[in-house]
């Protein structure tokens, strides 16, 4: 590995004796160095603050004519002689022996042996790339190491992913310590993936699993399908804006859930604990976030395990107004259920894509029947997971742990936190349709009048406070969801957040998301008037003010009704027809009035009311079975009511089914899927990604949605 750097009082840098690079104190954010040298003015000028703020234990050393007594934050006071700069070389040495974490640092050691390999990947190293010249550009683009770091199990160095042994074993361990739990299995393939090893390993055919209507489909795949666990459902919340909230807060009453039991399964009715498994979003896709503690105190005894599925946070146990509603920061005893927690490192930590991670938190119920012991996850996990793996996924997964470790994880959500607040004053202060989704007063004032730092550091300023017109949400308590800070949220206009009703005009959020994207910025998703941006301790304050000003030139757009070839080009040009001579007013009020006319909002949020839920008609194992055996026909969902479905039907984004194999077509979900085959004929450029729905043009031209049910 390439030395680190040096960094030094600019006065310094010529009088350092050193082989390494020497930087100045001023040019440098000290990711890049592995010792830092100060000046006695130095000490005064607040630089050793900083440095403790990073949270990096970087070794600090003052160099002084006198001998002075070394302040807080300094590792040795140094007059430059020959011996003191060797001093200077073992502290820098030892810190770049110390910093990389365990399986990222034996593997770094193993591409630099260089070592000739006769076994897979057949690329070898990249070679067979390079020996043809779109390998070769492939090669280049991506660079040597990630191909040299691409290896077969085959070598015994770095341990097994798969059985977890070696440095494998303990980055693992050392994540665990990270965040708070028992044990830690890192998952190459996502939390789609991950859900499915923890549903995998604790539910079978006949289990009751409470389950989360917002689930992500996985749950769905590894609870119902693969394992046949009967679902006991919780309605969950969805305002007029099109958010995904959280489970009301009546659901969580025993009594409530037994009777919902005697419905499904009554011989369970009245058993201690009724439920192997509760499946409960920590973070739903738009930020609304759970108390795992209240989840606990409320349902906990009903429960053998609770998987707390934070593919969408993960990040919340280094946040502090956030700390204390992680499942991972619980205090737990004999009686407290069993914990698992999968988060999506690539959605919001540092991550590649597919990186994901299991936390086990059980050992307060270890001896007793309803505990899960590692070798039969392990099973599961390995049901899951590649013979093949990629190692630069699992050695990122190592690093992620590391960058969390300590202060500097802290250090670098609490900046995130603070430029998402500013983003949303900024916002604020400069547009006027779009609007961050956020509490509008805080104790009688208006929330941007606040200091940043007050707001990072109370929840109250991100709280879903039960009846609020704000957030338009239903059936919450008090305390029982907040915003997550880094999920930047914004309504455009449509609805009136007092009413809840239709507004004359409205801008779908659909159309501002595709005037980002032809400006070079691309937000994570939207639906109806809503919108997400995740923030992340990627951010800068340049990054945020170009998304600020390209909103509000947006909102200029719109006030001056600008035409949509001049908007959306990409569009319009291949749509020109359809589209010609349209302003960017005429498609919003369009596509405003189609949701309008199917009532969309409502639709979506009766989606997910439990007085609307399609009905259940048998277990959706069995109606899977069916749809792999063939007994099935592909039908027209408008002529699909009162068939059973034989394949899950959703939207994608947020990727939450709105129709579960073995339920009945019909009622609010059947008519959102025709408002949507309604929007892909009215307004071609315009149509969702939809799965288990399959759109195919008729004789006429037109576009039809079909799906599968049974015969």
């Amino acid at each position: 590995m390439k030395s680190m750097n040096i960094a030094a009082s600019g006065e310094l840098i010529p009088c350092l004796s050193t082989h390494r690079n020497v930087v100045a104190l001023d040019s440098t954010d000290f990711t890049d160095v592995a010792a830092v040298v100060i000046t006695t003015a130095d000490s005064r000028s607040g630089i050793l603050a900083l440095l403790k703020r990073t949270g990096f234990h970087l070794p600090v050393f003052m160099l002084a004519d006198e001998p002075v007594s070394a302040p807080v934050g300094v590792t040795a006071v140094i007059g430059g002689n020959a011996q003191e700069w060797l001093e200077l070389e073992n502290a820098a040495s030892r810190y770049e022996a110390e910093l990389l974490p365990p399986f990222y640092d034996t593997l770094t050691q193993y591409v630099d042996m260089g070592n000739s390999t006769f076994a897979c990947p057949g690329h070898q190293h990249g070679e067979f790339f390079r020996k043809h010249p779109a390998g070769r550009h492939f090669y280049d683009f991506f660079g040597e190491n990630l191909f040299r770091a691409d290896m077969c199990n085959a070598d015994v160095k770095l341990g097994d992913l798969l059985i977890h042994e070696g440095s494998a074993k303990h980055a693992q361990k050392f994540a665990a310590k990270v965040f708070n739990a028992d044990k830690t299995y890192f998952v190459l393939n996502g939390t789609s993936a991950a859900n499915k090893v923890v549903t995998n390993a604790l539910l079978t055919r006949g289990d009751l699993v409470l389950f989360d209507r917002n689930n992500h489909k996985s749950n769905h795949h590894g609870a119902l399908i693969q394992a046949g666990a009967t679902p006991v459902y919780l309605e969950a919340a969805r305002n007029p804006f099109g958010f995904i909230g959280g489970i009301d807060a009546h659901c969580f009453d025993e009594t409530y859930l037994r009777d919902q039991i005697r419905d499904v399964m009554p011989e369970s009715a009245d058993a201690s604990r009724p439920f192997r498994l509760a499946i409960i979003q920590l973070g739903t896709y738009d930020g609304t976030i759970y108390n795992a503690r209240q989840v606990v105190d409320k349902i906990g005894h009903l429960c053998d395990y609770i998987l707390f599925d934070s593919a969408w946070v993960g990040y919340e146990q280094f946040i502090n107004m956030m700390a204390d509603t992680s499942p991972l920061r619980l205090e737990l005893n004999e009686n407290d259920p069993g914990i698992f927690v999968t988060q999506s490192v690539h959605k919001q930590q540092a991550g590649f894509s597919q990186t994901s991670q299991i936390h086990k938190k059980d050992n307060h119920i270890r001896g007793q029947a309803r505990f899960c012991p590692h070798k039969r996850l392990n099973n599961a996990f390995m049901l899951h997971a590649s013979t093949s793996p990629f190692y630069p996924l699992f050695a990122a997964l190592d690093i992620n742990a590391k960058i969390h470790e300590g202060e500097s994880g802290r250090r670098l959500w609490a900046e995130c936190v603070a430029l998402g607040i500013d983003a949303r004053k900024a916002i604020l202060a400069r547009c006027k349709l779009l609007q961050p989704f956020i509490p509008l007063v805080v104790d009688g004032k208006p929330w941007q009048a606040y200091p940043t730092e007050t707001i990072a550091s109370n929840r109250r300023f991100f709280s879903f406070e039960p009846g609020a017109k704000w957030h338009g949400f239903e059936g919450y308590a008090d305390d029982q969801y907040f915003v997550d800070p880094c999920k930047l949220l914004l309504t455009t206009p449509g609805i009136d957040a007092d009413s809840g009703r239709y507004t004359e005009f409205g801008i779908p959020a659909t159309i501002l998301a595709h005037y980002l994207r032809e400006n070079g910025i691309v937000p994570e998703k939207c639906d109806l008037n809503s919108i997400l941006f995740l923030l992340t301790p990627a951010e800068s304050e340049e990054k945020l003010a170009r998304l600020v000003a390209m909103l509000a030139q947006f909102e200029r757009h719109i006030e001056d009704d600008t035409p949509l070839a001049d908007v959306l080009p990409t569009v319009f040009q291949k749509y020109p027809v359809r589209y010609r001579d349209y302003t960017l007013r005429e498609l919003c009020q369009e596509m405003h009035n189609l949701y309008v006319s199917f009532d969309v909002k409502d639709l979506q949020k009766a989606m997910f009311r439990k007085e609307s839920l399609p009905h259940v008609a048998m277990n959706p194992q069995d109606a899977n079975s069916a749809f792999i055996r063939g007994d099935v026909e592909l039908v027209r969902i408008s002529e699909a009511g009162g068939r059973i479905a034989a394949e899950g039907a959703l939207p994608y984004p947020p990727g939450v089914l709105c129709v579960v194999p073995g339920e009945i077509w019909g009622g609010a979900a059947q008519r959102y899927f025709l408002a949507l085959e309604e929007g892909i004929n009215l307004l071609p450029g315009f149509s969702p990604e939809l799965q288990g729905v399959y759109s195919e043009t008729d004789a006429d031209g037109i576009q039809r949605l079909y799906g599968y049910v049974l015969k």
